[in-house]
């Protein structure tokens, strides 16, 4: 096989690809392997400082280990209106994908702003007891 054929080929395909991810032009095949993983969090179900804005407040991965403090989400759709509302002040499992991002820490002794938590697209949520259960912060 003569390879020197080949030799401009494959640099053309390296340099094109080099050239899209430089340009923040990630092909969709690309795309699908950096999503977030999907996750399962337990927690409270809270209204946040509007209307349409609502937390997941106090959630974990697992309930058994409260030794671990838990977090708190900003809740978002996934794709289709949900209806987060008939499970204010609920405790639910919610499965989704977590959208990181690294926000402002607060001084000592206050909270995170609203606007600085990680996002929790919501696929599903499931009510698992109609009250928020005192797992300690």
């Amino acid at each position: 096989m003569n390879t020197r054929k080949y030799t401009p080929f494959a640099a053309a395909v390296l340099l094109s690809s080099g050239l899209l991810l430089a340009q923040g032009t990630v092909p969709p095949a690309l795309q699908d392997q950096k999503a977030a993983p999907e996750v399962t969090v337990t927690g409270c179900l809270i209204q946040g400082s509007g209307p349409t804005v609502f937390l997941l407040d106090n959630a974990r991965l697992t309930t058994e280990d409260t030794k671990i403090p838990g977090k708190t989400y900003v809740l978002t759709g996934a794709g289709e209106d949900m209806d987060f509302r008939k499970d204010l002040s609920h405790e639910v499992t919610v499965t989704g994908t977590i959208e990181m991002k690294i926000g402002a820490v607060p001084p000592a002794g206050q909270k995170v702003a609203e606007k600085d938590l990680p996002k929790l697209a919501a696929k599903t949520v499931t009510m698992l007891t109609d009250k928020c259960s005192a797992i300690p912060r």
